[in-house]
Parts: structure tokens; sequence; C-alpha cells
């Protein structure tokens, strides 16, 4: 119980510091309210309090989060230049348990054409996967028209095209943070070391890429990508990834449809194996159609999923774009299951005080629906400035059986 009282006080008490010595404040404060009519429940009731501030050539932010079942997260963060170096930092405390959650610090320069990097965390035992410290060393550089990439790992890893970072969640709440640097083990004792050696030409291969990984128990993988591969006819490119593991081989083969750069169609495409033999292409599966066009401050998209079962359309907090379900399972990306086709008009101009408004409609069409034309739900989000430090936005979904959702959020800056 002592430790928690000291942790809440360090918190107030760096809140309280950090603010006396700093020098000009800005922040925002947000709430947001959200209501599911049927049956009446409060789906969301939070606020958002951060404070930015400067001290020489660092900038701080405190960010302060609060739901309906009260002060949930206290978080700090920094960034700023030290002569040649750039440094960040974050903090993360969970106030409604006074348990520290996570830090980060990471230290990048360049010097002589070599980039340097230094990501350090830890990870604290209130945590799952907790408690967990470690660092990671990144050089990068080039030579001879090839550039080389060298992560070493001490305990931790680093968000790239193989590994995720770390994301931490409120069970209560489902809130999440997402950090760079993820912690695996107590104690900084060597665990891994990453080599990808790219820019290699061959042929009608524009770019190739080899990276190996080892861990502190030998031989993890190499993998070998291969992007913009010719195949003889201009509107048709592949990109390959071959992977090896120890007990594993596989082979991943990408088809690119150049249509124009004037074209406002998309096409999602797979390549098509035989079961029988993985090695052998049937043809390529065309499982989602996109058509996007942009004007005077007006966007159309157009999305269709014409496989449902294995891709989805995402939720607009992710981009309303057509991905595999397995990627966003994999990513934590939210998708609606139910809807194959998308229909979407977002407005933005100039409001008053130098601010823009927005208006954002998303008409969803469901998979063997009975209604008409088959439309499933009508998600509209509006955001307008009040003044240059007042901003309104809302939010309303009906679907099938009615109003189902109804949002409201204000922002106040300073």
């Amino acid at each position: 119980m002592i430790n928690k009282i000291l942790v809440v006080a360090a918190v107030v008490l760096s809140i309280v510091s950090l603010t006396l010595v700093a020098g000009p404040l800005s922040g925002t404060w947000e709430a947001n309210l959200a209501i599911d009519p049927s049956p009446f429940a409060f789906t969301e009731l939070s606020s958002t309090f951060v404070v930015n501030y400067t001290l020489g050539g660092f900038t701080g932010t405190s960010t302060s989060e609060f739901v309906l079942s009260g002060f949930i997260w206290q978080g700090f963060g920094v960034t700023g230049t030290l002569g040649a170096f750039d440094i960040q930092g974050d903090l993360l405390f969970g106030v409604s348990t006074a348990d520290f959650i996570y830090d980060q610090v990471i230290v990048t320069t360049s010097i002589a054409g070599i980039e340097f990097g230094f990501y350090a965390a830890q990870l604290s035992k209130a945590v799952l996967g907790g408690p967990a410290d470690g660092f990671v060393v990144r050089l990068a550089g080039s030579t001879q028209g090839l550039d080389i990439v060298s992560i070493s790992e001490f305990g931790a890893r680093i968000e790239d095209e193989d590994f995720h970072g770390i994301t931490i969640y409120h069970a209560a709440t489902g809130l999440h943070k997402h950090y760079t640097t993820n912690p695996l083990v107590h104690g900084q004792c060597f665990t891994g070391q990453k080599i990808t050696v790219s820019g290699w030409s061959f042929g009608c291969v524009n770019d190739i890429a080899a990276t190996m990984y080892m861990s502190q128990d030998g031989f993890e993988f190499i993998k070998f990508d291969l992007t913009e591969i010719e195949s003889g006819l201009p509107w048709l490119a592949f990109d390959l990834e071959l992977k090896f593991t120890l007990q594993t081989k596989s082979l991943v083969l990408t088809p690119t449809l150049n249509l124009g750069e004037t074209t406002c169609i998309d096409l999602y495409t797979a390549i098509v194996t035989d079961p029988a033999s993985p090695v052998s292409i049937s043809g390529i599966n065309v499982y989602g159609l996109g058509f996007s066009y942009s004007w005077n401050g007006v966007s159309i998209k157009s999305l269709s999923v014409f496989k449902t079962s294995c891709y989805a359309i995402t939720t607009p907090e992710y981009g309303s774009l057509i991905e595999s379900i397995a990627e966003a399972l994999e990513n934590g990306h939210e998708y609606y299951s139910n809807y194959w086709e998308l229909f979407s008009i977002e407005v933005v101009g100039d409001g008053c005080c130098g601010g823009n408004y927005t208006f954002l409609a998303n008409t969803y069409f469901q998979c063997d629906s009975t209604s008409l034309f088959g439309w499933g739900m009508t998600h509209i989000e509006a955001s307008m400035p009040i003044s240059s430090n007042l901003f309104l936005n809302g939010e309303i979904e009906i679907d099938t059986d009615g109003l189902n959702h109804f949002g409201f959020a204000v922002r106040v800056s300073w």
C-alpha cells in the first residue's frame, strides 16, 4: 500500500514540478461520450488531458486519461536534440492501480554516414509478460550501393517489418498503448542478432534484400525479398518473399497490377497455387476492387470484397481498407466481418478561425441481406471548429435495427 501511495505522489509531484520549471505551455483537453440506445448504455465516457511544455531544446508531454471508472493512465514523454543525438523518452503509470507500467528511451544519431540507434525499455510485473527489461543496438549504413542494417538484441526487440513493438492493454476498458521497444526477458543478456542487406538488382529483379535472424538458441530464419519482378507484361509485376526456418519453407508471391498513373481503380490480387503442389501457380485471384477519386475537397471511395471468408474491410479507425483477416487479427485491427462493400464520401473545407470542417459518411452493404440494395449500416461522423481553440465532433451509426450508436466529443486547445 505504501508503494502505491508513493507512486501516486511521484506522478502528482512530476506534473507540478514540470509545470513550474517549463517554458511556454500548450495542450489539449478532449472529452468523448458514446451511447448505444438499444439497450441504452454508455459505451464510452472518457477524457484525455495533454500538456506540452518546453525546457531548453526539449519538449515534454504529460498525458492523463480518464474513463467512467476513474483515472486509469498517466503518461510522460520527452523529445529533443542534444548535440548530434536525437532523444525520445516515454513513461507510463497505471494510476488506478498505482503501478509503474512501462518506460523506454530511444537515442539515435548519424555520424559519417553510419546511423546509430539505442533502444531500451522496461515492463513491470503488473503487465502480462513482465517483469522484463532489455535494450537493442541498431547500426545502419551503405557501401558500394548496398544498404546494411544490423540489429543486436539484448533482452528486447524493436518494431520493424518482421517484428511488432509492444501493445499494452487496459483489461477493463480495452484501451491500449503502443510503443516501439518490446522488452522480452528479465536480465539484459544477448537474445538475438538480425542482419539485413538490401539494394541488389539482378536481371528482371529491381530490388533484392536478404535478412538473417539468429537468437540465443541458434538459427531462426533467413528471408529473401524480391520486389518489382518484371513479368514481361507492362501492366504486371511481382513481389516475392522466400523464407526458410529450421522446420519450414514458405513462399509468398504478390502480384502488382499497374493500370497507369491516372487510374482511380485498385485491384486487390493474390496468387493462386495448387494445394497438391505449392510451387505450381494456377492463376491470379482478384479478391477485392477499389475505386477512389478526389476533387475540390470532396473524396469518394468504393470498396468491394469478393472473398469475405479471408478478407474484410477495416473500421474507419484503421483506414477503411481491404485487409486479410489473418493480418488484421495479427496486427490488432478491427474490421467488419459481415459487410462486403463500402461506399464512402468525405468532404473537407475551410471552417472558421483557420480550422477545417470534415464530414464523412460510410455506407456498408451486407452479405446475404434482404434489405433494399443489401444496405447494412451507415456510419456518419463530422468535425467542426467553433473557434480557433474549440472543436466539436459527432458520430452516429444506423443499421437495419435503427440507431445503434451515438457519439459526441469536444476538444479544447491552447
